[in-house]
């Protein structure tokens, strides 16, 4: 070869080929790592993809059981709107809910009663009588306490199987009724056989239980609760219907499987959407879920892999190096904007969750708070603002303990137990920013970040502001006269029970009058019951001003009244408080613009003179009144001395004016 030819050989290796050589391997390179990348980009998708699927499908889930506990919940308020909820009743609001459009899954709308041993043959004859002649609490045998389903709606041949049965006797459904009956709230069972299941076509089954306790019953402790328990609302629940309804079309591509509690086994299993797929799909996902104090374990599969696309081969150079980069930055570019898109859903979804959770709490007749760490409002609903008479920017910052009475011990022990992370529901008077008492029933819920501290508490507050006037009314008209304000005979009795015991104790004299308006019926019979009444709560306010305020003084009944005399040393002061009221009675009264007079006869027994207990004080009291107006009323008189061992002496002479 010529030497020329040679060299010009040597200067194209050199500077084509070999630069041509390096830039086709730098290509090759590129494109394996942008085809790696790639499948990369792909699998995390997927992964994504699947995530947020099992998400959503966790989420409808969660949701449809809250809407099942609503339902419970306006079953037990139809209850304590009526004062008895009839088979007629029950029908209609059930039939009101539309269940299998408005809430598929669930089988029906129970009440089961809540019967002691020593009511169940009243109860079987009860329902008996209401058109059911064969009825029968199942399955039968003596028991400590039963249950019975006596509603149950719609009332189709598979809820009937179900009538009369006794959920007690049954350890699962036992266990999720003891729990909602411990905690006040909703409580949800184990794996079960439903009552309604036939043998075709059998499905695991659920239920969902809400206590159903006495109106205005103290329930701040499981032993209030259960004194005051009158049955459970429940639904019973096919899981194959319940989740075949709660799932879309996009969802049937994913192996759902529902295991009970912890454990995924065979035994535990209550729900395979895919019993058909015999092998776990490429991804896979698990996570627990906490439905009213029950833990379910849900497990996804992807769907079965269809083949995938056959892999790329480098050929022929640029050419075919250029169409495959051209082909990756397509398939990255529809994968993005399908992505765009999938997150565009995904945000159109969670802000109409946002808005549905916030007309939820809005609209609330709870109050709902929000504090932050230093427990100062940060969030209030209209009706707490309503309740605290406090405007939404005036509260926003304001401690919720500002609202408080002034009592430091329980401020602190709230404060700390919020800031430990513990729960609790608790009574509480509050004072609003215009000054006004309000009782609530408190429910907080703190939140710790992931050292410990405390970053937020969720509040709600319920006013029970008329229910405790009630109580209050209800207790006082228990022991005193609704018309003269007196305490009735039975606190009467109850307290001079109490005094007598003191006076044993401490050595010292009782005085019990026994006090009777004269000639009363005349004053009913010429001027009306109204001008009696009038009289008696005029006589009442006399009789108090003549007695100390340790004294004690009620209406027995009619125009009888009794007094309770503490440390009386002699007869002759109990002998003068009577004369003093006696004089005070004898006071012309002015009764409708017409004036009227009034006596009264009086009898004294003296503790220990006349007796040692309550029942001979009563008697030799009343007998000394009688003898008192035997004699001509308008006198007091004093029971005879009682001496041991000897005839009482003959009494005294009646005191007279």
């Amino acid at each position: 070869m010529p030497a020329d030819s040679s060299g010009a050989g040597r200067g194209w290796l050199r500077t084509v080929l070999l630069p041509t050589l390096v830039i086709c391997a730098l290509a090759v390179l590129v494109g394996i790592q942008a085809v790696n990348r790639l499948n990369e980009v792909n699998a995390q998708a997927r992964r994504d993809a699947f995530t947020l699927k099992t998400s959503e499908i966790t989420l409808r889930i969660e949701e449809r059981f809250k809407a099942y506990r609503q339902v419970l919940t306006g079953a037990r308020a139809l209850f304590h709107a009526s004062r008895e909820v009839s088979r007629g009743e029950w029908q209609t609001y059930v039939d009101a809910l539309r269940l299998p459009a408005a809430y598929p899954g669930i089988q029906g709308i129970g009440f089961a009663a809540y019967i002691r041993p020593a009511e169940l043959r009243a109860h079987e004859e009860n329902i008996r009588a209401e058109g059911f002649p064969d009825y029968r609490v199942s399955p039968p045998g003596p028991r400590a306490e039963y249950s019975a389903i006596v509603f149950i709606e719609p009332f189709d041949w598979r809820n009937q199987r179900a009538f009369g049965y006794d959920m007690l006797a049954e350890p699962v459904r036992r266990e999720a009724m003891m729990k909602s009956l411990e905690l006040g709230l909703p409580a949800l069972s184990g794996k079960v056989r439903l009552v309604q299941e036939t043998a075709s076509v059998p499905q695991a089954g659920v239920l969902l239980y809400l206590p159903l306790f006495r109106q205005d019953a103290g329930l701040h402790t499981p032993g209030l609760r259960e004194k005051a328990l009158l049955g459970w609302i429940y639904s019973p629940f096919r899981m194959g219907d319940l989740i075949t309804g709660t799932l879309d079309n996009s969802d049937t591509l994913v192996r759902l499987r529902i295991y009970d509690g912890h454990e995924t086994t065979p035994e535990s299993l209550l729900y395979d959407s895919h019993p058909e797929r015999p092998t776990a799909g490429r991804l896979q996902d698990k996570t627990q879920l906490e439905l009213d104090s029950r833990i379910w374990t849900l497990v996804f599969d992807s769907p079965p892999d269809r083949g995938g696309d056959a892999p790329a081969y480098l050929e022929q150079g640029a050419i075919v190096l250029i169409c495959g980069l051209f082909v990756l930055l397509a398939a990255s570019f529809f994968a993005a904007r399908n992505r765009a898109r999938e997150l565009a859903r995904i945000g159109a979804s969670l802000s109409a969750s946002e808005a549905r959770y916030s007309t939820l709490v809005n609209q609330s007749f709870e109050g709902i708070a929000a504090l932050d760490a230093g427990l100062r409002f940060s969030f209030a609903n209209p009706r707490l603002q309503d309740l605290l008479e406090a405007p939404g920017e005036t509260l926003i910052g304001t401690p919720f303990t500002r609202f408080w009475p002034d009592d430091p011990p329980r401020v602190r022990h709230f404060t700390q137990r919020l800031q430990q992370g513990r729960a609790g529901t608790f009574e509480q008077e509050l004072l609003t920013r215009d000054g006004r008492s309000l009782t609530v029933i408190v429910t907080d819920s703190p939140r710790l970040d992931a050292d410990g501290h405390l970053q937020e508490v969720i509040l709600t507050l319920t006013d029970i502001s008329e229910r405790k006037t009630s109580e209050e009314r209800i207790r006082f008209l228990a022991s005193h006269d609704s018309l003269t304000g007196l305490a009735n005979r039975a606190s009467f009795m109850e307290r001079m029970g109490d005094s007598l015991l003191m006076a044993q104790r401490h050595h010292t004299r009782l005085a019990l009058l026994y006090l009777d308006l004269d000639h009363f019926k005349e004053v009913n019979d010429t001027l009306g019951h109204a001008a009696g009444d009038l009289l008696l709560v005029e006589t009442a306010r006399r009789m108090r001003q003549c007695l100390r305020a340790s004294d004690l003084l009620a209406r027995q009944g009619g125009d009888e009244f009794m007094a309770l005399l503490h440390d009386i040393g002699t007869m002759n002061e109990a002998m003068g408080v009577a004369e003093k009221i006696r004089r005070a009675i004898n006071t012309p009264y002015l009764i409708d613009g017409r004036e009227c007079r009034a006596s009264v006869s009086i009898g004294i027994a003296l503790y220990p003179d006349h007796g040692l207990n309550l029942d001979s004080l009563a008697r030799q009291a009343d007998a000394a009144m009688y003898r008192a107006k035997s004699i001509g009323r308008n006198s007091a008189a004093l029971a005879p001395v009682v001496t041991s061992g000897a005839a009482p002496p003959d009494s005294p002479p009646p005191f007279e004016p």
